[in-house]
C-alpha cells in the first residue's frame, strides 16, 4: 500500500477543489474560488445532442478551466494521456510511487461512492495513493471530508468514457514541482478579461450569449421533445446542483472577484461583485424555473423563456463592465 501525506479541504467544484489541493500539497496556499477566477472557469454552453440523453442543455463551466488556470500562473500543463487503460493504470500508480498526487478526469457514473445512474465525464478528482493487494485507489473529491476508495476496475471505467464531450483517455496531471505564481494583478486581471471576452465572443451560435439566444429560439420545440422533462431536469441540475457552487458558478466567482479586490481595487469601482451576484441569483432562477417545468404533466417553457431572457441581459451587462475595467 502506497498513501501520501493528503491536504484535502471540501470545496464546491471538482477541479477548483482538486487544484486547491494540489497547490497545497505543493507548498502553495490559494482558496478555491481565487483557483476557479483564474482558470476563467465561467462559460455558456447550449449543447443540442440529438440521439443522446438528454438531448439538449445548458453547460456553465469552461471546458479549458485546468489549462486556463496553469498556464496563467506561469506552470506548463499538459494532460497525460493513455488510450489503454491498463497502461493509463500503471502510469498512475508510477506516479504515486514517485511521490506525485495526481489530478485525474472521470465519470461520475463508475465511481462507486456516488451510485449514479447518469453518465457526467469530466469530473476531477485527486488520486493520493493505493493498494494494489485490494485493488483499490485512494481519491478525495469536492465536498466529501474523507478519503474514498475506488476500485481498480472501476477507476478503468471512469476515466476511459466513451462518446464523452469531454476528453476521457486516462487524462492525468501529475507536476513535480509548482512554483508560487507573481503578478498577481496581472494574472487576475488577465484571467477576467479572457473570460468575459469568451462569453461575449458570437462566432458560435452554440456558445456565450449567443448560445443563450439560440437557446431561446430553439426552447418553444422543446415541447416536442420526448425526453423534455429530463432536458429540463438535467439543465435544472447542470446550473445548480452537479459541483457548481450554486447559480452556475456564479456564487463561487462572486467569491472570487471579492477576494480579487486585494489586488484589483478597481472591480469595487464598477461594481462587478454585486453584478456577479445579482447574475448568480438570475440562474437560480432560471434552474428553479427548469426544474418545476420538469414536474409538470404538460411541457410549459414560458417561464424558462423570461429567467434565461433575464440571464442573458445580467451576463452581457456584466461582462462588457469587465472589460471596460480592463
Amino acid at each position: 500500500m502506497k498513501i501520501l501525506p493528503v491536504s484535502h479541504v471540501p470545496g464546491r467544484h471538482c477541479a477548483s477543489t482538486g487544484i486547491r489541493d494540489l497547490l497545497s500539497f505543493h507548498g502553495i496556499r490559494m482558496s478555491e474560488a481565487l483557483c476557479f477566477g483564474i482558470g476563467a472557469g465561467l462559460a455558456i454552453g447550449y449543447l443540442n445532442l440529438p440521439g443522446s440523453s438528454p438531448s439538449r442543455f445548458v453547460h456553465v463551466r469552461s471546458a479549458d478551466f485546468e489549462a486556463q488556470f496553469f498556464s496563467r500562473i506561469g506552470h506548463a500543463f499538459v494532460w497525460d494521456r493513455s488510450e489503454e487503460p491498463d497502461k493509463a493504470e500503471a502510469d498512475l500508480c508510477r506516479a504515486i510511487d514517485m511521490g506525485l498526487p495526481s489530478l485525474i478526469r472521470t465519470d461520475i457514473y463508475h465511481l462507486p461512492y456516488f451510485r449514479s445512474g447518469t453518465h457526467f465525464p469530466g469530473h476531477v478528482i485527486m488520486v493520493w495513493g493505493y493498494d494494489r493487494k485490494q485493488e483499490v485507489f485512494f481519491v478525495t473529491d469536492t465536498g466529501n471530508p474523507e478519503i474514498l476508495e475506488v476500485p481498480f476496475p472501476d477507476m478503468r471505467k471512469a476515466r476511459h468514457q466513451e462518446g464523452s464531450f469531454y476528453e476521457m483517455q486516462g487524462n492525468r496531471f501529475s507536476p513535480e514541482a509548482i512554483e508560487p505564481p507573481g503578478g498577481m494583478r496581472e494574472i487576475i486581471m488577465g484571467s477576467m478579461v479572457h473570460n468575459s471576452r469568451m462569453i461575449l465572443d458570437d462566432a458560435h451560435e452554440f456558445q456565450g450569449i449567443r448560445g443563450l439566444d439560440t437557446w431561446l429560439k430553439e426552447l418553444p420545440e422543446w415541447v416536442e421533445f420526448e425526453d423534455w422533462r429530463w432536458a429540463a431536469r438535467f439543465s435544472y441540475q447542470v446550473i445548480e446542483r452537479r459541483g457548481t457552487g450554486g447559480g452556475g458558478f456564479r456564487l463561487i466567482y462572486a467569491d472570487f472577484l471579492q477576494e480579487a479586490l486585494r489586488w484589483v481595487p478597481e472591480i469595487a469601482t464598477y461594481g462587478l461583485v454585486e453584478q456577479m451576484s445579482e447574475t448568480a441569483v438570475a440562474w437560480q432562477g432560471l434552474a428553479a424555473a427548469l426544474k418545476e417545468a420538469s414536474e409538470q404533466e404538460r411541457p410549459d417553457f414560458r417561464e424558462v423563456a423570461g429567467r434565461i431572457e433575464q440571464v442573458r441581459i445580467l451576463e452581457h451587462a456584466y461582462h462588457r463592465a469587465a472589460l471596460a475595467l480592463a
